[in-house]
């Protein structure tokens, strides 16, 4: 694996639910156990407790 996964950029999209976009260079290596982290840390800062919340990690 060349270097680290940098995330660049977050975007939040046009659902009904919050989903949101993570834009990075290496999108394939990020694993559910690191969704799950950065769903939790959603959910503790923007109070989205009790919804549903879907991440994307897409290639910058």
């Amino acid at each position: 694996m060349e270097g680290y996964v940098k995330i660049k950029y977050v975007t939040q999209l046009p659902t009904k639910f919050p989903s949101f976009a993570f834009f990075c260079n290496l999108p394939q290596y990020i694993k559910e156990p690191y969704k799950r982290f950065l769903e939790n840390q959603l959910r503790e800062h923007f109070n989205l407790t009790g919804c549903p919340v879907q991440i994307y990690c897409r290639q910058k």
